[in-house]
């Protein structure tokens, strides 16, 4: 017993597991401000890119999807040190210190959520013509050598298709002509499956196959009951709600398709139903709880063989508990 129990967690951590992705962090370059000439400030912004790619990081050009920014700065080495010196940001309006001062290239590392600054670094420099890209390789080095990756975990909801399998307690009421000799089936169950097309983030056309019996009583009769396979073809428009990151609600409406697999019964050929399933993130897709009530659109009766001309008509509370999975991931934002 203990070798199983072990061999059932296992089996959980390995499917939580398999759910995660890790990858490198995403770095945003915003431009180099500043003071500088266009073509100075062009440089530093091309290295520091050039960087983030060459040490094998993701350079990506949105803020919205990065995890870290690296903000460069260029100002006058006397205003680095004294804070009291005003400090120009436009080249353009004070071009006396563009020209033959040093100058200090300030960098930040910035978590993109937080806007808190991680990490700093800077180089003293009288000249950008002079090389100077193995020293903004160390700067970058430096400064993102020690963010951790990043671990993600797909959000299983967001898939073009689902499949899915179920069980099903199925209590059905028939009432006869005039409302008179109803009867209760309550040990009824089921099986069914069933697959979605998630067209919209919103919204999904749902198809299945399900099947369960049919249970007819006459109490005046001398055969007293009557019993039956059904193949239901549900078809169902649901709109589609995730609260949280690991929950799915899906209320819905729809028309059944019936027909009798023994010919003991003519059910109603169409019924409608609405329902409301609730999916809970379990492995690799979502235990389900789906509460549903079906009533027959037209009126069922006994089939030939039974030699009865009975008519009445079934009422069905459907609850099923199940398992669905997704098939092809919809396509994530672009970083570009």
């Amino acid at each position: 017993m203990k070798n199983i129990q072990a061999l059932f967690f296992f089996l959980i951590i390995s499917v939580n597991l398999n759910a995660q992705n890790i990858r490198e962090a995403k770095i945003f370059v915003p431009p180099v401000t500043g003071i500088g000439s266009t073509e100075e400030i062009a440089y530093f912004y091309r290295q520091l890119t050039h960087e983030i790619i060459a040490q094998s990081h993701t350079f990506v050009r949105l803020k919205a999807s990065s995890d870290f920014m690296l903000i460069g700065i260029i100002k006058p080495l006397t205003c680095y040190h004294d804070h009291s010196t005003i400090c120009p940001a436009y080249p353009h309006q004070h071009k006396e210190y563009t020209d033959s001062i040093e100058k200090v290239f300030h960098l930040e590392l910035i978590k993109t959520s937080t806007n808190k600054v991680i990490g700093e670094q800077y180089i003293v420099y009288s000249s950008y013509e002079v090389k100077l890209m193995d020293m903004i390789s160390t700067l970058v080095y430096n400064l993102l050598s020690g963010i951790p990756d990043i671990i993600t975990v797909d959000d299983s909801r967001r898939k073009w298709f689902f499949a899915g399998v179920y069980g099903m307690w199925i209590p059905r009421i028939y009432t006869g002509e005039n409302d008179e000799h109803e009867s209760v089936f309550l040990l009824n169950f089921g099986l069914g499956i069933e697959t979605e097309i998630h067209f919209l983030n919103f919204m999904a056309i749902n198809i299945g196959l399900q099947f369960s019996q049919d249970w007819i009583v006459l109490s005046s009769a001398e055969n007293a009951d009557h019993r039956d396979i059904i193949l239901e073809i549900p078809l169902a428009l649901k709109f589609v709600f995730k609260p949280g990151k690991f929950y799915l609600l899906e209320p819905y409406a729809g028309v059944s398709y019936n027909f009798s697999m023994m010919h003991v019964a003519e059910p109603s050929r169409y019924s409608w139903f609405t329902g409301l399933e609730f999916g809970m993130h379990a492995g690799p897709g979502f235990i389900t709880i789906d509460p549903r009530f079906s009533m027959d659109i037209l009126t069922s009766k006994l089939g030939s063989i039974t030699n009865s001309q009975l008519e009445y008509s079934r009422s069905t509370i459907q609850i099923s508990l199940g398992y669905k999975f997704g098939l092809l991931q919809k396509n994530k934002t672009k970083d570009y």
